[in-house]
Formats: C-alpha cells, sequence, structure tokens
C-alpha cells in the first residue's frame, strides 16, 4: 500500500510492450536519446514535469532531488537544473531548492536488464542517504521511468526514515503495467542506439550531457566499433570516459571488468598509433 506521504505525477504511461509512440513529447526515439546524454530532449521533459508540479503545489517551499547515485550521474539527474529553474520561473511564490541522494556503489550490471530480485539487491534503502538534514521538508524526486517501483520504494524509505514530511515522484514514463517484465525498461532505452555512430551522434549534439548510461554503453560497444568511438569521440568525451569508469570503480564490479579491460587496451592502442604518427 501507498504511503499517504508519496503521490506520483507522469508525463505519460506506457500502453504497450511495442514500447513508447513515435510521436509526441515522450516518444521513442526521443526518451532513448534522453537517455544517453541528449540533454536538449530533456530540458523539453524537466519543462513539462515542472508545469505539472507547479499546478499541484500549495506555497509551502519544496525541496527537489533525483534518482540517487554515487559518483557518476544517471540520465534523470539532468532534470535537475532546467525543472528547478522553470519551476521558479511558473511559481516565483515558492521557495524551490535542490539537494542529492547518496548512493553507495554502483549496479552489477545494467538495471534496466535485471529481474525485480536483482534490483531489489542493487538498490536498497540502506544503501541511500540524503547529502543534508531534510526533516520536515517535502520533497519532489524526479527519475525517468517507474517499472518495478522498487527505486521509489528505496526513496521513500531513506527519506521518510530521514523525517521528510511528504514526497511526490515524478516520472517521464510509468510502466509498471508491465512491472512483471521488467526488460521492457532495456527496450526503451534503446529505441534510438543502433551502434556507434549513434552514439557519435548524441555525443555531438549542443546539449549532451554525459552520463552512466552513455558510458557503459560505449563499454558494451564490441572492439571494432569501440576503435571507431575513439576515433570520433572528442578528447574531452574520452577523458570523461576514462575518468567515470575509474569514479564508478567500474574494473573491480565483475559485470563491467572484462569490458573495462577491452575498453583500456583500445585506448592505449589508439595512444600508441597516435604517438608513433608525432614521431
Amino acid at each position: 500500500m501507498q504511503d499517504h506521504r508519496t503521490r506520483r505525477i507522469r508525463l505519460t504511461a506506457l500502453k504497450s510492450e511495442a514500447g513508447l509512440p513515435s510521436t509526441g513529447l515522450v516518444d521513442a526515439v526521443g526518451y532513448s536519446r534522453f537517455k544517453h546524454g541528449d540533454a536538449a530532449v530533456g530540458r523539453r521533459y524537466a519543462m513539462a514535469l515542472a508545469a505539472l508540479a507547479a499546478r499541484a503545489l500549495d506555497g509551502q517551499p519544496v525541496q527537489v532531488t533525483t534518482s540517487a547515485f554515487d559518483r557518476v550521474p544517471p540520465a534523470a539527474h539532468s532534470l535537475l537544473a532546467p525543472f528547478v529553474q522553470h519551476l521558479r520561473t511558473l511559481r516565483p511564490d515558492l521557495d524551490v531548492t535542490a539537494f542529492r541522494v547518496l548512493r553507495r556503489g554502483v549496479s552489477n550490471g545494467d538495471y534496466s536488464q535485471m529481474t525485480i530480485a536483482d534490483r531489489r539487491c542493487a538498490v536498497g534503502p540502506g544503501n541511500l542517504t540524503p547529502e543534508r538534514d531534510v526533516r520536515g521538508a517535502r520533497v519532489l524526486a524526479l527519475d525517468d521511468i517507474r517499472v518495478t517501483g522498487t527505486h521509489e520504494l528505496a526513496m521513500d524509505a531513506c527519506l521518510l526514515a530521514a523525517g521528510v514530511e511528504q514526497v511526490r515522484h515524478l516520472y517521464i514514463v510509468d510502466a509498471h503495467d508491465f512491472a512483471g517484465s521488467p526488460r521492457i525498461e532495456s527496450v526503451l532505452n534503446e529505441a534510438a542506439i543502433d551502434g556507434v555512430d549513434t552514439l557519435l551522434q548524441i555525443a555531438a549534439t549542443p546539449r549532451f550531457v554525459p552520463n552512466a548510461r552513455f558510458c557503459r554503453r560505449v563499454l558494451a560497444l564490441p572492439a571494432d566499433q569501440l576503435v571507431v568511438f575513439l576515433r570520433g569521440a572528442s578528447p574531452a568525451l574520452r577523458g570523461w570516459l576514462c575518468q567515470a569508469i575509474e569514479f564508478d570503480g567500474l574494473a573491480g564490479v565483475p559485470a563491467y571488468a572484462e569490458r573495462v579491460r577491452a575498453w583500456e587496451a583500445v585506448v592505449t592502442g589508439a595512444g600508441r598509433r597516435v604517438g608513433a604518427g608525432a614521431s
């Protein structure tokens, strides 16, 4: 049963296992691109969510957060700044602040492909901690999708235990009708991603914001496509990826260790070729 101190707002509900529609505010391609760093799409989602929230809120102060993470942010975190900015514009009477919920560690594998049991192991309330005192706060928790509700329950447990008065969860997509088939989330994530060329194209957009999913998707590329990616990626992006892999300790996560070794081998090989060319 849902706690009376929690509520939900959504932009759309998933109606079919075939995925999201091809048109509309939340379309299949746009959502997939957002999940891999296209922050221009994310900004549209954030502003639409802020408009819904603005109508639902009274005049009391609110604090806004996104899905919990350790060092490297998920796609949902890119919603935070434009959401807060637009909510302040729509409701100048409101005191709106932002905070993070910290998560200990990273998932051993792609969360979107996990079973319900694996999700419960990956995200437990004991792994989440608000970064500051939130006692008595009214919280808006932004996230991209609700499927099994596992992350939502963990966030509720964390925030309510910390003394939060009320939590409203705001989602781009509510896919809870498909909770029995949680890998539908992976289908939605991959709708626009057909390989290295799409990843490079997204990375070249003006409002690209790299995130944990983009990093892991690059690591999943076959070795020959990793070479293509490194040739096409900017030095700044290559540096960010190396840093993200280190920050999240992916070399020590069983699901990613082999892929990190492949990445390092390709990066090292590319560096040697550049050095040889310079000499």
